[in-house]
């Protein structure tokens, strides 16, 4: 599933590059957002979001196992980064290296 993350021009961080590791992060304490889900890079800077606007936030949101997912940069525009990630395996094997948030 390819996903897009929002909200980029609110964080500082070092734009990743296709296939870079990702870590998608359920924030339960968020309160815009019952389902947010934050989008980080392998040095733990937040980059943006999965849209609570979009359908994929609820898709993404149910289908993870664990309170994190890891996925892998598929595409980089100046305002959204699309992310690939693969329920059936969870984690890819490059990212297997994230630190936790």
């Amino acid at each position: 599933m390819i996903i897009p993350i929002h909200g980029l021009r609110y964080h500082t961080f070092k734009r990743p590059s296709i296939d870079d590791p990702i870590k998608l992060v359920k924030e339960r304490n968020n309160l815009y957002d019952e389902l947010a889900i934050a989008a980080y890079t392998i040095n733990n800077e937040k980059i943006g979001y999965v849209s609570a606007k979009s359908c994929y936030n609820k898709k993404v949101f149910d289908r993870m196992q664990d309170e994190e997912l890891s996925g892998l940069v598929w595409a980089v525009f100046q305002n959204e980064i699309l992310i690939e990630l693969d329920f059936q395996k969870n984690l890819p094997q490059k990212t297997k290296s994230l630190k936790k948030v």
